[in-house]
């Protein structure tokens, strides 16, 4: 009579292992990635209440003070958070500048920049806004974002200034 083997062999437990090993190689870095993108939407977040008050403005001089309150806040870094180091608007033009703390948020080293862009739509065309506040022109503020990148904001024919994040920890409407 022949005896029965029970359980597994060496071999086959040596490619479970190699298996896991190599999807654990491929499963890491995107997890990495996914966790860092999670951290930068949250100086999105952060920065809703700058553009809430941009939203607000009417003439140039509305804007530079607008901007004037906001940075004021945080001792003086406009909004902050373990991930965001500022939030401030700049008083000449409307632009947001979202600070990220590297050290906290991941792998992103000193390109930690993403920058939001007000423009308003006059006649089908995107105007910044602090021309068109000089201008008298009126209508919805747009917004767009630049990362290292600025595609996205671009193929919608909108005035962008690029930040320095790397486009694969932007969001989608930043890169």
């Amino acid at each position: 009579m022949k005896a029965m083997q029970k359980g597994f062999t060496l071999i086959e437990l040596m490619i479970v292992v190699a298996i896991i090993g190599i999807l654990a190689a491929i499963a890491l870095p995107a997890y990495q990635d996914y966790t860092v993108r999670t951290r930068i939407s949250e100086g999105l977040t952060l920065a809703s209440g700058a553009k809430a008050m941009v939203n607000e403005v009417a003439t140039p001089n509305d804007l530079t003070v607008a901007a004037t309150t906001w940075n004021a806040q945080q001792n003086g870094t406009g909004a902050t958070s373990k991930y965001v180091t500022s939030v401030q608007i700049a008083g000449g033009n409307g632009e947001i500048t979202v600070t990220y703390n590297a050290a906290n948020v991941g792998p992103i080293g000193t390109a930690n920049t993403l920058v939001l862009k007000p423009s308003i739509n006059v006649n089908g065309t995107f105007t910044a806004l602090d021309a068109a506040l000089t201008a008298n022109e009126s209508g919805a503020i747009d917004w767009a974002c630049g990362s290292a990148t600025t595609a996205a904001a671009t193929a919608r024919s909108m005035p962008v200034t690029a930040g320095t994040l790397a486009a694969k920890y932007a969001p989608a409407e930043c890169r």
